[in-house]
């Protein structure tokens, strides 16, 4: 077992052992919720991250999903 200390500012640091499993880097989302009294923590799956070969590159830093939706608003008259 892991163990991570609360900070002053409620902050903690997610030990290199976990970083590493769940393969994290800064800026990525965690899912945070109570279960039964115990903290769990998931990491949330970018949209950039179902892209595939060297076009994943080109969403770096863009929302999909906005993305998508201003295209679809230029189809209308």
């Amino acid at each position: 077992m892991t163990v991570a200390q609360v900070s002053s500012n409620y902050e903690i640091e997610i030990p290199v052992t976990v970083r590493e499993a769940l393969k994290l880097k800064p800026g990525d989302a965690l899912e945070i919720k109570v279960v039964d009294g115990a903290v769990v923590m998931m990491p949330v799956p970018s949209y950039t991250s179902r892209l595939f070969a060297k076009h994943q590159n080109l969403w770096r830093g863009v929302d999909a999903v906005a993305y998508i939706r201003g295209e679809r608003e230029s189809w209308r008259d």
